[in-house]
């Protein structure tokens, strides 16, 4: 992270920036690859604020999937940290009365700058408090009897997060909000698939039991094909039905980004183009979740890498224009109070 950044989102007070900086180290200790290029489409200013949505979420989640430690010891450890994380949120306590943070100096960083982005970008507290009453359940649920199940899992765990990164976007209307959440159904559903294997290996599925006797299946034959990495005839026509239904919900997403301000319009706009292209992917390979044919992974890696770059240089061009307009001379044009990403007046 930037000090013009910080200095864009109006990152003033040192210690409440140090919990910005504090949020993209820890991003980048986790190494992972879509976290740079996903915030290089924001403007400058949102891009603190989005670090400490992925961090804080990835925080908690690293809390809850920490195999080195027993069950029992997991669930004590993230209630705590939940239980003081609400305190700070609801002003009722800082590190000095929080012992959980106070052993945890990156856990207490990550919680100052996400509580601050709640405040400053007035996130609902029950949609953080659905989030992480939500990914709890991962501590002991393993399966879901009914897409209704899994659909309020994915809405909790994904469908919220999606929802603050959509107020990041500066809406345009109330529209956007559910085709951000569509968006991020088609994302997790595609995701289901292609981690099928990887999933069941964790004690985990996330195809709904009801479906999968639809299909005559069973989870120990969908264990056993995914131990043989064999696509049996109804698992391939299950695949076929879940691929469907994600695609429904990307052609819902499909304006997405027509709702949000101009300045942010590429991530929401990439991510769905990225989304669709990993499920054709898994079209491309005749709906086998276990084995990708070359052509198929490279026509989806050479898609990728075009609408991204594409969708990089669209969001350049942007801010250059957007600078350009603000140095003119003449009245300045009308903005948003929060298109850079600073703080409302009263904020901090």
């Amino acid at each position: 992270m930037h000090a013009r950044e910080l200095t864009a989102a109006g990152l003033r007070d040192e210690r409440t920036a140090e919990a910005y900086l504090c949020c993209g180290r820890y991003l980048a200790r986790r190494n992972s690859a879509a976290y740079p290029a996903a915030r290089s489409l924001m403007p400058p200013g949102k891009r603190p604020y989005w670090d400490a949505i992925l961090a804080f979420s990835t925080y908690v989640d690293d809390l809850i999937d920490d195999s080195s430690q027993p069950t029992g010891q997991r669930l004590s450890r993230y209630d705590a940290y939940v239980q003081e994380f609400l305190a700070l949120l609801e002003g009722a306590g800082d590190r000095r009365s929080l012992p959980e943070m106070a052993r945890d100096r990156t856990g207490w960083q990550l919680a100052l700058a996400f509580h601050h982005f709640v405040r400053t970008w007035d996130i609902p507290e029950e949609s953080v408090r659905r989030f992480l009453t939500t990914i709890r359940t991962d501590l002991w649920v393993t399966e879901y009897p009914q897409y209704a199940d899994l659909a309020e899992y994915i809405d909790g765990v994904c469908g919220q997060g999606t929802l603050w990164g959509n107020a990041l976007l500066e809406p345009r209307s109330d529209a956007a909000a559910g085709l951000a959440v569509a968006a991020s159904f088609g994302l997790q559903l595609t995701d289901y698939l292609r981690d099928l294997s990887e999933d069941l290996a964790d004690g985990r599925l996330y195809l709904p039991l009801e479906e999968l006797r639809a299909f005559g299946l069973t989870r120990e034959s969908v264990e056993q094909a995914a131990r043989d990495r064999r696509m049996t005839p109804p698992l391939r026509e299950l695949v076929e039905f879940q691929t469907d239904r994600a695609r429904r919900c990307f052609a819902e997403a499909a304006d997405w980004w027509r709702l949000v301000h101009p300045s942010a319009r590429e991530l929401p706009r990439t991510y769905v183009r990225l989304g669709r292209g990993s499920l054709e992917q898994i079209r491309w390979s005749g709906h086998d979740i276990f084995h990708t044919p070359l052509r198929a992974r490279l026509a989806c890696a050479t898609a990728s890498c075009a609408g991204f770059a594409a969708g990089y240089f669209r969001a350049a061009a942007g801010r250059r224009a957007a600078g350009r307009r603000r140095s003119a001379p003449g009245p300045a044009p009308a903005e948003h109070p929060r298109t850079q990403g600073a703080p409302r007046p009263g904020r901090g």
